[in-house]
């Protein structure tokens, strides 16, 4: 054997001994609420958690188009699924619902997630960040210190930042003067659950009243503009620079279409 072959084959044994990718996928950090409870005026803990459809069909289109996903939560704790997300009109089968759970709960980071303190300051290897809805997040994420670092991180390098339906919520985590001055994303379009539909989700669905609702004002008021569909309960997302966001457990063809251009481009833009 010439010693050029010899030296290929030692290489080759070596990726594959040492279980070395030979073409890494770029990484898509994917935060999610470790919570399982949302104090109302009416129920203390209300039950809750990550909004199924809004993980995965995110999730599915990201990895069908060569992206790994890393979850990551509070203290690396296993994220809930939210109870209502599992009822028939979120889904277009009960085939696809099922699925849909086996995939997630099957999912090794999914099941073990890495910890906010883990990415704090250590998150350049990954090319978008994105945050599914759920009720969850406004227990824990909105009040995590660590959320508006990891916004400025992906921020100030023009990273893909996804917030799906409540998820623009965590943006009021963000330092904001009178006005909205110095607010990180004022100028900027959002979209997120409309008043009309906090309301029915208050009223028909929870029966009870959340401590931050009215995400939309509170976003207007530190100057973001503000745009959702005509009418609630439609797909609806929009992208603003690098900041996509959705309106409700309807709007993952919206919301998958502006995400995947934007971290497509981000991935372009590595040379990956």
């Amino acid at each position: 054997m010439k010693l050029k072959h010899l030296f290929i084959l030692i290489i080759g044994v070596f990726l594959i001994t040492s279980q070395i990718p030979l073409f890494a996928k770029p990484k898509v950090l994917v935060v999610v609420s470790a919570a399982d409870w949302l104090e109302l005026d009416s129920n203390p803990k209300y039950p809750t958690g990550v909004f199924l459809n809004e993980l995965y069909h995110p999730v599915k289109a990201l990895e069908e188009n060569g992206f790994e996903i890393i979850y990551a939560s509070p203290k690396g704790k296993r994220a809930t699924l939210d109870p209502e997300s599992l009822k028939p009109k979120y889904w277009n089968s009960d085939s696809e619902r099922e699925l849909a759970q086996k995939k997630i709960l099957s999912d090794p980071s999914f099941l073990k997630p890495l910890s906010l303190e883990q990415i704090k300051g250590d998150n350049k290897n990954y090319v978008a960040l994105m945050v599914p809805g759920g009720q969850g997040l406004m227990n824990d994420l909105i009040r995590d210190p660590l959320i508006p670092n990891l916004f400025v991180d992906f921020h100030k390098d023009n990273r893909p930042i996804g917030l799906i339906c409540h998820a623009p919520a965590l943006l009021t985590s963000l330092p904001s003067g009178s006005d909205g001055e110095g607010f990180l994303f004022s100028g900027y379009r959002f979209n997120s659950v409309t008043k009309i539909e906090e309301w029915f989700i208050e009223t028909f669905v929870m029966k009870g009243t959340p401590k931050v609702r009215k995400i939309s004002k509170l976003l207007q008021d530190r100057g973001m503009i503000y745009e959702s569909s005509l009418l609630p309960g439609r797909g609806y997302a929009t992208r603003d620079r690098n900041l996509i966001t959705s309106q409700n457990p309807f709007s993952g063809e919206a919301f998958n279409e502006l995400f995947l251009q934007a971290v497509n481009e981000e991935k372009e833009k590595r040379g990956l």
